[in-house]
């Protein structure tokens, strides 16, 4: 059953205003657009992951989607988790990335590089990113 619903990120609700705004010729544009593609994609991305989410049963599961959670009990600072799937003897994190291209994941400097038209792009991996969010998770449920 899904308790937390996947909803449309504010900071991509307000690239799509601004996107909707802006002249043609401000000089931000291209950062504006560019900052909007990738917002976008990493939504599709996380709304493509739903498809296979539904065919778990419905009584055995349950999934959090955009948790935001505190890392201590004073609340200061948080950590994200794009989806939580809670069974009553595992929880599993999932992290979406929507990436086009070739992907090699280099661990010896903890980083994965994407190739697109031959063209690389570094990117941190995102293996180390769901093995913080477990230690992030592992604390809050001793706190919890």
């Amino acid at each position: 059953m899904i308790e937390k619903k996947r909803t449309k990120p504010l900071k991509l609700m307000k690239l799509e205003a601004l996107n909707e705004r802006i002249v043609q010729n401000h000089s931000k544009i291209q950062y504006i657009e560019s900052d909007y593609a990738k917002y976008n994609a990493g939504f599709k991305g996380e709304m493509s992951l739903d498809f296979y989410l539904k065919d778990l049963n419905e009584e055995d599961f349950l999934i959090f989607h955009d948790l935001r959670l505190p890392q201590s009990s004073n609340e200061q600072f948080y950590f994200q988790i794009d989806t939580l799937i809670v069974h009553s003897q595992f929880c599993v994190l999932i992290e979406v990335k929507n990436l086009i291209g070739n992907l090699y994941f280099d661990h010896q400097f903890d980083q994965m590089i994407r190739t697109r038209d031959g063209v690389d792009e570094t990117f941190s991996d995102p293996i180390n990113q769901v093995e913080l969010q477990k230690v992030q998770f592992a604390k809050w449920l001793r706190l919890n």
